[in-house]
C-alpha cells in the first residue's frame, strides 16, 4: 500500500484539527460572552435590589430622627449605612428638605482601580421618602451607590469564565480531533490507499476490504458502494461493443435529423444542397441531365397571417404530401424554408420537367385547404433551372431557379417559368433584383437627391410664391443621375415604394426646415405618394409626426396620388386624405383621365387638384378629342370646386390652348425643366 506524499498541512487530519479548534474556540468564546452579558444584567438588578433593602431597613430610624430634628441621631443612621462598601454617601433631610446630616465615605471619587470599568455607569442615587404612621411626609433618605464598587467581583468572575471556557474548549477540540481521526480520517486514509492499488484493466481483482468488521458505519458502506461500482465498470467493459453499436445507430439518426425537416419529414435545405452538389458532380463526370425546380406557395402568407401558424404548419404538411405523391420515385423533394420547396429531378430533360411541373401546379390548384370550416384555394409558382455545365456551385443554381420563380410570379402566379439567359422576362427580373440592392443601398447611404419642377398659374393670382412638384433622382457611384423611370419599376415590383416615400418626405421637410427663406417664399409643394403607402400600417402617423417635428405649415404641402392608386385603395385613400385635410394639407389626383371610371369615382375622393394626364395634354393642339377631354375634365372639376393642372406642357401653343379652356395651372418642359431643389429662385418663378 503506497503512502501519500502530500504535505501534512494538506491532509484531512490537519484540516479536521484546525477546523475543530477554530469552531470550538469560536463557539466557546461566544457562549462565554453570552454568560458574561447575562451576569452583567443580573449584577445591575442586584444593585437596585441592594439599594431597596438598605433604604427599607433604615427608613424608620431615619424617619424618627427627621421627626425629632435630631441631627446626632440622623448622623448615627448615616454612619451605619456607610459601613456598606459600595455606598459612597448618605443624606437625610426634614420635610422642608433641610439637611439633618450628610456623610460621605472615604471612597468618594473613583479610584484608579475602578476608573477603568466605566461600563458600570456613573454613581447611582436612590431616594426613600420618610413618612409617619399617619402617612405624613417628614423628609427623605438618600443613598448613593458606586456600581463599580458594587460589582468589583464581576471582572474577576468574567475573567474566570473566559479562561475556564478557553481551557475547556481546547480540551474539547483535541478530543474531537482524536475521535474524528479514529472514526473517520483513519478509515478514509485506508480507503484512499486501497484505491491507489486498483488495476483499472481488471477492477474486480482489487476490492476494498472492510475497515471495521464488527460494527459497520457509513465509511464501510462507502467501501461496499465502491466495490459495487467496480462490478458495474467490469460489466460495462463487457458491453462496450454493444454501446458502440448503439452509438453508431444514434449517429445515423442525428445525421438524418440534421438533413431533414421535422415539420414535413422532407429533406431540408442543408441535405438538399448535398444532393444538388452530388448531381452537379455526376453531370460533369457522366454527362447526366438533371433539373432543379424551385416552388413557392402563392397564398401561404395570407393563410398563415389569417389563421395562425398552426394552420400554416398543417398546410405545409398537406402540400408536402401532395408533392411527394406526384413526383417520380427517384426524385428528391425538399423543404427549403418557409413555404419554399425544391425538387431535384434526376436523369430528366426539360420536356419531362415541364410535364411534372404542370402536373404539380394542377394538383396543388385542385387542393382545397380547409381550416375551421373555411376553404382556401392554393396555388404554386415554379421556377425550373437545368443543371448545366456553366453552373459552378449550388448558390448559382439556387439563384437561377429563384429568378425563374420570380418570373413565374410576375407572369400571374400559378405557373412555371424556365431559366434561360436569353429570355427577356428572366433578364428583366434579374435586372430588377439588382436594382433592389441599389435602391436599398441608396436609402441607407442617402444616395438620392431632390429635384423640383415649377407649376405655373395660367392667370394672375394674388399669391406669387413658389409652387412646384418634388421629384426624385438617384446618384450612382460615378456621381451620375439616374432617372426614376429606371429604378421605380423595380421598387414597385419589390414593395420598396413606401420606404422611398418616407425618404422623400423626411428629406423634403428637413430641407424646408433648414432653409427658412425658401419656406417663407413657398406657396405650395407637391409630394408624390404611392398606392402602397396609403395602406401601409403607421405611414399616416409618420407623415403627421414629420410635420410636427420639422414645424412645416401644413397648408404649404400638397400630396399627389395617382388615379389608379386612389381607385385601387379607395377606402384607405379617402381615410388618408381626410386625415391630412384635418391637418391643413391639400391633395392632387395625378394622371387623371386614364381610368375607365374616372368621373364616377371623383365624387368619392375629396381632392383639391386634378392633374390631367399628359397623354391628353400633348395632343390638345391637333387632336379635337384630346381637346374635348381636357375641357370636360376642367368643367367637371370646376363644378366640383377643384382646380386643374395640366401636365406635359411642352410648348407655347399648348399653353395658349390651356388658357383658352381655363385650366388653372400648367407644368412641363415648356414652363420649366426639373432642377435641383436648391437652385429654385425664391424671389419668383418662371
Amino acid at each position: 500500500m503506497r503512502q501519500s506524499s502530500q504535505p501534512f498541512t494538506d491532509s484531512l487530519s490537519y484540516t479536521l484539527a484546525k477546523n475543530s479548534v477554530l469552531v470550538t474556540l469560536l463557539v466557546g468564546f461566544s457562549l462565554s460572552c453570552i454568560q458574561i452579558a447575562v451576569d452583567f444584567v443580573r449584577e445591575q438588578n442586584e444593585i437596585e435590589q441592594f439599594a431597596s433593602e438598605i433604604l427599607a431597613a433604615n427608613q424608620f430610624a431615619a424617619a424618627d430622627a427627621s421627626f425629632h430634628l435630631d441631627a446626632p441621631a440622623a448622623e448615627e443612621v448615616a454612619k451605619g449605612i456607610l459601613q456598606y462598601y459600595s455606598i459612597t454617601s448618605v443624606t437625610i433631610t426634614n420635610e422642608r428638605d433641610e439637611v439633618l446630616t450628610q456623610l460621605a465615605s472615604e471612597k468618594t471619587g473613583r479610584t484608579n482601580l475602578t476608573q477603568g470599568f466605566e461600563i458600570f455607569g456613573e454613581i447611582k442615587g436612590f431616594n426613600q421618602p420618610l413618612y409617619l404612621k399617619s402617612g405624613e411626609n417628614i423628609g427623605n433618605l438618600r443613598i448613593y451607590i458606586d456600581p463599580a464598587l458594587a460589582s468589583d467581583r464581576f471582572i474577576d468572575r468574567s475573567i474566570l469564565v473566559i479562561l475556564s471556557g478557553l481551557v475547556r474548549n481546547i480540551l474539547l477540540a483535541f478530543i474531537l480531533v482524536f475521535l474524528f481521526y479514529r472514526t473517520t480520517t483513519k478509515k478514509v486514509i485506508a480507503i484512499g490507499a486501497a484505491l491507489n492499488d486498483f488495476d483499472l484493466n481488471n477492477p474486480r481483482q482489487n476490492r476494498i476490504p472492510p475497515v471495521n468488521k464488527k460494527q459497520k458505519n457509513e465509511l464501510d458502506d462507502l467501501g461496499d458502494s465502491i466495490n459495487r461500482l467496480l462490478d458495474i465498470i467490469y460489466s460495462d467493459i463487457k458491453k462496450r461493443e454493444q454501446r458502440e453499436q448503439a452509438l453508431h445507430v444514434s449517429q445515423k439518426e442525428l445525421t438524418y435529423q440534421a438533413n431533414h425537416d421535422l415539420l414535413s419529414g422532407l429533406v431540408n435545405r442543408r441535405g438538399f444542397e448535398l444532393h444538388l452538389f452530388q448531381a452537379m458532380q455526376s453531370r460533369q463526370a457522366e454527362n447526366y441531365e438533371h433539373i432543379f425546380c424551385y416552388l413557392d406557395l402563392d397564398q401561404f402568407k395570407v393563410i398563415n397571417d389569417t389563421c395562425g401558424h398552426i394552420a400554416g404548419d398543417e398546410l405545409l404538411r398537406q402540400i408536402s404530401r401532395i408533392l411527394k405523391t406526384h413526383i417520380r420515385s427517384h426524385d428528391v423533394l425538399a423543404r427549403l424554408g418557409g413555404d419554399e420547396f425544391g425538387i431535384l429531378m434526376l436523369n430528366c430533360n426539360i420536356k419531362n420537367a415541364k410535364e411534372v411541373a404542370q402536373k404539380l401546379i394542377d394538383k396543388v390548384n385542385q387542393h382545397r385547404f380547409l381550416w375551421e370550416n373555411k376553404p382556401f384555394a392554393i396555388s404554386v409558382s415554379i421556377g425550373i433551372a437545368p443543371i448545366s455545365e456553366s453552373i459552378n456551385n449550388t448558390n448559382d443554381l439556387l439563384r437561377n431557379a429563384d429568378i425563374a420563380c420570380f418570373a413565374a410570379k410576375d407572369a400571374g402566379r400559378d405557373c412555371f417559368r424556365i431559366y434561360t439567359e436569353s429570355v427577356s422576362d428572366i433578364a428583366k427580373v434579374h435586372g430588377d433584383m439588382q436594382w433592389v440592392t441599389k435602391i436599398n443601398s441608396a436609402l441607407e447611404n442617402n444616395s438620392f437627391c431632390l429635384y423640383a419642377q415649377v407649376i405655373q398659374p395660367n392667370k394672375p393670382t394674388d399669391r406669387n410664391g413658389l409652387h412646384y412638384e418634388v421629384l426624385l433622382r438617384m446618384v450612382d457611384e460615378s456621381g451620375s443621375l439616374i432617372s426614376p423611370n429606371i429604378f421605380l419599376p423595380a421598387a414597385e415590383r419589390y414593395h420598396l415604394m413606401t420606404k422611398i416615400d418616407k425618404w422623400v418626405i423626411e428629406n423634403q421637410f428637413n430641407y424646408l426646415s433648414k432653409h427658412p427663406e425658401h419656406l417663407a417664399a413657398l406657396e405650395l409643394c407637391s409630394i408624390n405618394l404611392s398606392g402602397p403607402s396609403l395602406t401601409a400600417s403607421g405611414f399616416l402617423k409618420i407623415v403627421i409626426d414629420c410635420l410636427d417635428h420639422y414645424q412645416i405649415p401644413a397648408k404649404k404641402i400638397c400630396f399627389e396620388i395617382t388615379e389608379t392608386a386612389a381607385i385601387s385603395n379607395l377606402s384607405d385613400a379617402t381615410t388618408f386624405i381626410e386625415a391630412m385635410h384635418s391637418k391643413g394639407c391639400s391633395f392632387a389626383l395625378d394622371d387623371f383621365g386614364t381610368g375607365l371610371s374616372s368621373f364616377a369615382y371623383l365624387k368619392y375622393l375629396p381632392v383639391d387638384f386634378l392633374k390631367i394626364d399628359g397623354l391628353f395634354v400633348k395632343g390638345i393642339v391637333d387632336d379635337p378629342i384630346d381637346y374635348a377631354m381636357v375641357k370636360s375634365i376642367h368643367e367637371v372639376g370646376r363644378v366640383m370646386g377643384k382646380k386643374t393642372v395640366a401636365e406635359f406642357v411642352e410648348n407655347t401653343e399648348i399653353g395658349l390652348k390651356l388658357k383658352e379652356i381655363g385650366i388653372d395651372y400648367s407644368q412641363g418642359y415648356g414652363i420649366a425643366k426639373p432642377c435641383p431643389i436648391n437652385e429654385l429662385k425664391i424671389t419668383g418663378h418662371s
